[in-house]
């Protein structure tokens, strides 16, 4: 699957946020979004998802439109804003909750993801005592979980330490090159994720281009 954005135009109370972006996002690559809080990374991540009308210009996935009010495009998974998890209940409940909203319970693959992000041991603990730290890597969790083709992360490794960075990163490489899906990671950590990028996209002022 691959993602085509072309001449993508969005003005916010009068500050473009979105200034002709055009970029190309292909199956088996991770890219970065790397640049300042701010600089449109995140508008950027919403308008591949269909999040927001843009004023002009489109965003293709496989060319076919992505349109805004729609529901998010089939085959992807996202972190972008705080996950809407459920406080009450434990952050097994709400993977499972959140699962049968698509397709379905892969409990092996659940079970996995969690173990390499150190919630082993955590999943029948109620979220509202999770740290924020728990709460990332149970998002990362859910965004990965689904067999998703296409990953948008949003300053994923945000609260998380070394140990935990170094074991997100590494499943991302492994799911870029081993299963062909296509990752894209916005940070303003840009040594962070580079040693598991193929392209990096340097984004300032609602503009975008290629390292």
């Amino acid at each position: 699957m691959y993602i085509t954005v072309e001449n993508a135009i969005k003005t916010i109370k009068h500050k473009r946020v979105l200034d002709g972006v055009n970029a190309t996002f292909e199956k088996g690559k991770v890219y970065g979004l790397v640049g300042p809080n701010g600089s449109g990374k995140t508008m950027l991540l919403r308008a591949l998802c269909g999040f927001i009308r843009l004023d002009s210009g489109r965003v293709t996935v496989n060319d076919q439109p992505v349109e805004f009010g729609h529901d998010l495009p089939e085959k992807f998974g996202v972190i972008i804003e705080n996950p809407g998890f459920s406080m009450n209940q434990s952050g097994l409940s709400n993977l499972q909750y959140l699962a049968s909203l698509d397709k379905g319970w892969d409990g092996e693959e659940t079970y996995r993801l969690l173990g390499i992000l150190g919630l082993a041991g955590h999943e029948d603990e109620k979220v509202k005592s999770y740290s924020l730290g728990m709460r990332q890597k149970l998002a990362i969790v859910q965004a990965l979980m689904e067999h998703q083709n296409i990953i948008l992360l949003d300053e994923p490794t945000n609260g998380l330490d070394k140990e935990s960075v170094a074991a997100f990163l590494k499943e991302i490489k492994r799911l870029s090159k081993e299963e062909g899906k296509t990752i894209i990671i916005a940070s303003h950590h840009d040594n962070e994720i580079k040693e598991v990028t193929d392209v990096i996209y340097t984004v300032e002022n609602g503009t975008v281009r290629t390292e």
